[in-house]
């Protein structure tokens, strides 16, 4: 009987679905000549669609511009332009529970309250980071955040009060298409508590996105973190913020403090920060064994977003490559990847502005 081998991705966002395309498209149809042993490609993620949150800001103002079908796409629409790989590929609904490096497998509970386990030959821990609102980050099912979104649609509608804390580009950007969206029917502020705004962008930079910001109306609030909040008996909310004062709102928006999603990890394969203990130039996690890899912001090899994940996909595809190949015959040579420490940010703010810098060059504004 012809052994099966399973090649396991966790995770289908941004990171998760890249290294699966990049398997599709350059791994696996090498592999699946070999009929022994076997090849299998398998998906496992708790939503059934791939969020495009990127457009969260304008989502949060307008789901009538930014429609749920057009930013919820399921997440097994694009496998089927590889004819060749059919009956190969395997999507599972899930969030992951256990890993077992001994015996190499990845246990993962259903929706419906069921644990599974799956033995992988090949793994890649792409399961991301969450934020601390379904309006920012999946939070499950895709449906949470349609919920959510449809939900703060409506509050802004009427809103007079809106408090948005977190300084970095979700903050900015949400504040920025608040502001444009109510054109002035509102009080907007934006708490950071930073001394300044982007902290991956220069103070130049940053202090034009101040200057772009309250120019269409919104109040930047500098040293001012929050640190929880609550619902008034009026259905509001109140804001606790870290030096002792509190803001009451009709809107709050939490836009800072990401947590990797990597509970069901063993210690010794976390960084301090919670984050996949990732070789930072192989993309490896070498703790694991071998042939288990990392992609995406869970990896924690750079500061994290698309584009940083554009030049690692490469990296990381051509050493998966090397080490499943070896095993057909195949010879790819492995490469070595290196993290940019230059500005890499673009932050919209309203429709036709913002700021930002890419690889050397800056964005005009």
């Amino acid at each position: 009987m012809s052994e099966t081998r399973n090649i396991v991705v966790l995770g289908a966002s941004f990171g998760g679905l890249s290294a699966a395309h990049y398997l599709c498209k350059h791994t696996l149809p090498q592999l699946i000549k070999s009929q022994d042993p076997k090849y299998e490609l398998h998906l496992i993620d708790p939503s059934t669609h791939f969020w495009w949150h990127i457009a969260a800001p304008r989502e949060i103002v307008s789901v009538k511009e930014m429609p749920h079908s057009k930013c919820f796409v399921p997440n097994m629409d694009g496998f089927g332009q590889y004819s060749n790989l059919k009956g190969s590929i395997h999507f599972h609904q899930g969030t992951a529970a256990g890993l077992d490096t001994n015996a190499r497998t990845i246990s993962f509970r259903t929706p419906s309250g069921s644990e599974e386990t799956l033995p992988y030959y090949a793994l890649v821990i792409a399961t991301g980071i969450r934020s601390p609102t379904p309006l920012t980050t999946l939070q499950g099912e895709h449906t949470i955040s349609e919920k959510a979104l449809d939900e703060m649609n409506l509050k802004l509608a009427s809103a007079k009060d809106i408090v948005i804390a977190g300084g970095g580009p979700v903050g900015v950007e949400t504040a920025g298409e608040i502001a444009t969206h109510l054109n002035g029917s509102a009080r907007i502020t934006l708490l950071t508590g930073s001394t300044k705004l982007l902290p991956q962008l220069k103070a130049s930079r940053a202090l034009k996105a101040q200057k772009m910001l309250e120019k269409i109306g919104v109040t930047v609030m500098y040293g001012a973190k929050a640190t929880g909040s609550s619902e008034t008996s009026d259905g509001r909310t109140e804001i606790r913020l870290d030096n002792g004062k509190t803001l009451t709102a009709d809107v709050y928006i939490p836009a800072y403090g990401v947590q990797p999603n990597t509970d069901f990890l063993p210690e010794d394969l976390k960084t301090k920060t919670g984050y996949v203990a990732t070789n930072p130039n192989t993309l490896r996690v070498d703790a694991a064994g071998p042939r288990v890899y990392s992609a995406g912001d869970v990896s924690g090899v750079n500061k994290g977003g698309v584009l940083h994940l554009q030049a690692s996909i490469p990296i990381l595809g051509a050493n998966m490559s090397h080490d499943l190949l070896a095993d057909v015959g195949g010879s790819v040579a492995e490469r070595k990847y290196v993290a940019k420490e230059d500005e890499t940010q673009l932050v919209p703010i309203g429709a036709k502005t913002g700021v930002g810098a890419f690889a050397g060059w800056g964005m005009p504004g």
